[in-house]
């Protein structure tokens, strides 16, 4: 069974994941801007008939959200 963190996820379940809107979530990796005080992922290509579908790794997307949370947390501290 594999595991989740190496599957592969389209732009709107890594915006879920990551709490933000799929155009913030474009916007900032177009633009190379932090989310939340995060650089977000580079997607690992981008699919569909306009190669318009950014696709990530799970993992990265867990990875960066873990981080949004440390981040959120030491500015409530």
């Amino acid at each position: 069974m594999p595991v989740f963190r190496d599957s592969r996820i389209g732009i709107r379940n890594a915006s879920l994941m990551l709490g933000v809107t799929v155009t913030e979530l474009r916007e900032a990796i177009l633009s190379g801007s932090k989310i939340h005080g995060v650089l977000p992922p580079k997607p690992l290509f981008n699919a569909g008939q306009r190669k318009s579908e950014m696709m990530f790794k799970a993992g990265d997307i867990m990875d960066c959200a873990e981080n949004i949370q440390v981040i959120s947390n030491k500015r409530r501290s």
